[in-house]
C-alpha cells in the first residue's frame, strides 16, 4: 500500500514526491491528460527515472485507487468500533466518509473518476475493497430497518442510493459547512431514506 500521508519531520523521498505529484495532477487534469514526462518534471526527474520508482502508469494508477480503498474502509471499520445502536452505526459510517471526502478529495476523486481507466484485472482488484464498504454499509442499514434482519434487495436499493449520495459530494462545491454540520445533515437524510422505507412496508 501507498504511503500518502508521509511525517512531518522529514524530507518526502522522491517516491513519495512522485506519488503526492500523480493524486493531484491525475485528480485534476485527468488520468488520460497526463503522461509520463509530466509527472516527472512536476517533482524534478528524469522521465526515464520513474521506473525505479514505479511499473508503468496504469500500474501507478490502480496502486492510487486501490490505497485509498483500503485507507477508507480500514478508517470506517475504526471509526465504527464502540457503536451501540444500529443508528450510531449509521452516523459513524457517514461521519468516516465525511472526513476522508473533506481530507482526501483527490484521492476520492480518482476512485470515482478514473477507476474506468484501469484494466479488467486492476479493476476486479479494487472493485472487492469497493463491495467490502458497501456491504459494510448494507449490513448496517439493514440491522437498522430490522434487527436482526438480513440484507435484502430493498436494503440494497436504499445503500446504493446512500453510497450515491456520500460520493456526490465531491460535487458540492457550493456548500461550505463544518465536518460536523455535513455529517449531521447526510446522516438525517439516510435516516429518514431508512424511515421511509419501513413505513412502505408496513
Amino acid at each position: 500500500m501507498l504511503a500518502i500521508h508521509a511525517s512531518t519531520h522529514s524530507p518526502l523521498s522522491a517516491r513519495d514526491r512522485l506519488v503526492h505529484a500523480a493524486v493531484e495532477l491525475f485528480a485534476t487534469r485527468g488520468f488520460q491528460a497526463i503522461g509520463l514526462r509530466d509527472l516527472a518534471g512536476h517533482v524534478g526527474l528524469q522521465a526515464g527515472s520513474l521506473y525505479h520508482h514505479i511499473e508503468n502508469k496504469q500500474c501507478l494508477l490502480f496502486e492510487l485507487i486501490e490505497s485509498a480503498l483500503s485507507d477508507l474502509l480500514i478508517i470506517t471499520r475504526r471509526r465504527m468500533k464502540g457503536a451501540r445502536t444500529p443508528a450510531e452505526r449509521v452516523r459513524r459510517f457517514v461521519h468516516a466518509f465525511v472526513s476522508f471526502t473533506l481530507n482526501d478529495r483527490h484521492r476520492l476523486i480518482l476512485v470515482t473518476r478514473e477507476f474506468v481507466n484501469l484494466d479488467e484485472v486492476h479493476q476486479q482488484h479494487a472493485d472487492k475493497l469497493k463491495r467490502a464498504h458497501h456491504a459494510l454499509l448494507n449490513e448496517i442499514i439493514a440491522e437498522q430497518r430490522e434487527p436482526k434482519s438480513q440484507p435484502n434487495a430493498e436494503t440494497g436499493l436504499i445503500t446504493h442510493a446512500v453510497m450515491g449520495m456520500l460520493y456526490g459530494q465531491l460535487h458540492w462545491n457550493e456548500l461550505e459547512m463544518s465536518e460536523q454540520h455535513l455529517t449531521e445533515l447526510l446522516t438525517g437524510c439516510v435516516m429518514r431514506m431508512i424511515a421511509s422505507s419501513k413505513e412502505d412496508v408496513r
